[in-house]
């Protein structure tokens, strides 16, 4: 979700990228079976991405310096607007001091979930995935540094510490994800490297491949059990991760058509691809503190059925989010602060 330059992109990984940001407002409807699709892949197409498009050449100082500037400052920025507006939200509901102190303890400690144990933590929401990028990026730009043999113990060494360390309590920052993002990270790596290999493979192999890897994820959906990288949970381990890797490659394919087939769609999705992390920070507002359950309470007082107030917060939320993205991406400060270029 990176905001990145605007000149040299690629536009089938931008709509890649809409593609992953409109599920991942689907995947917080908590429906069973859009669950069981959208999970598989919404997430970690995003680190897949991040590591696929890895610069190795910048220092690391100034890759470090330039990720808190186009992660950190938006995940600051939208904690304040969210401390605000659930403040004012807290004083109409008479308990703004409550509502000032959750969601202040949120922002600092980055959490994407709430937890009970061994302490209580109040979940900041899907921005966690703003501190586990920024994690994951500087990780594995760190391990780039060593040699090849190394790095690979390092980058499993992180999975492992981000996947069981869960179990003892949850680290500020969303650091253990950032630790099991590296893995998806790493993965996106290589397959830039060998991007000229496989290109050279015939249409049989490519064929072949294709076929496999969308039979792996329909299987991957068909078995869901859990893969839930907010909580380092990778469900039945490195089995999901592959069915994970193969149904990225798949969304990175079906999204190359679409640039070439479906050139209007194609440029819808590109650009909120393109403005993924804006998006992402609008998403996280409207989902923490607008009350969809008053909305889908009345409509079930007017006879409703379940599904037709799932399409509407489906519609509802899908015009909200990307049409205040769509406005406020036109906004010279919102661009600035958000790191895109004029």
């Amino acid at each position: 979700m990176n905001a990145g330059k605007e000149k040299n992109r690629v536009q089938y990984f931008d709509i890649a990228r809409g593609i992953a940001m409109i599920c991942i407002i689907l995947g917080h409807l908590n429906n069973s079976l859009i669950n069981r699709v959208v999970f598989t892949f919404h997430v970690p197409i995003f680190f897949f991405i991040s590591g696929y498009f890895m610069n190795s050449k910048c220092g690391i100082k100034d890759y470090a310096r330039n990720k808190l500037r186009t992660l950190i400052v938006p995940y600051i920025v939208t904690c304040i607007v969210i401390i605000i507006l659930g403040t004012l939200k807290g004083f109409i509901q008479g308990d703004a001091i409550s509502e000032l102190g959750r969601w202040s303890y949120a922002a600092v400690y980055g959490a994407g979930d709430s937890y009970n144990e061994p302490f209580y933590i109040p979940g900041i929401g899907a921005i966690w995935f703003l501190w586990a990028t920024f994690w994951g990026c500087i990780f594995l730009r760190l391990s780039l540094q060593f040699e090849r043999h190394v790095r690979l113990g390092v980058i499993i060494g992180l999975f492992i510490f981000g996947y069981f360390s869960r179990q003892i309590f949850w680290f500020p920052l969303s650091i253990q994800a950032g630790a099991c993002a590296v893995l998806f990270m790493y993965i996106g790596y290589i397959a830039r490297n060998v991007k000229d290999n496989i290109g050279d493979l015939s249409a049989e192999a490519k064929t072949f491949g294709l076929v496999f890897a969308a039979v792996v994820w329909f299987f991957f959906m068909k078995d869901f059990q859990s893969f839930w990288l907010v909580h380092c949970d990778i469900g039945r381990g490195i089995v999901d991760v592959f069915g994970s890797m193969c149904a990225c490659v798949i969304v990175i394919y079906i999204s190359k058509m679409i640039e070439i087939k479906f050139r209007i769609a194609g440029k819808f999705l590109a650009f909120f691809g393109r403005y993924s992390l804006l998006v992402l920070c609008v998403h996280i507002i409207e989902l923490d503190l607008f009350p969809w359950w008053m909305i889908t309470g009345r409509l079930e007082g007017m006879g409703i059925s379940g599904s037709g107030k799932l399409w509407f917060v489906i519609v509802g939320k899908l015009v909200a989010d990307l049409g205040f993205a769509y406005i406020i991406s036109r906004v010279a400060i919102v661009r600035e602060v958000f790191g895109y270029e004029s």
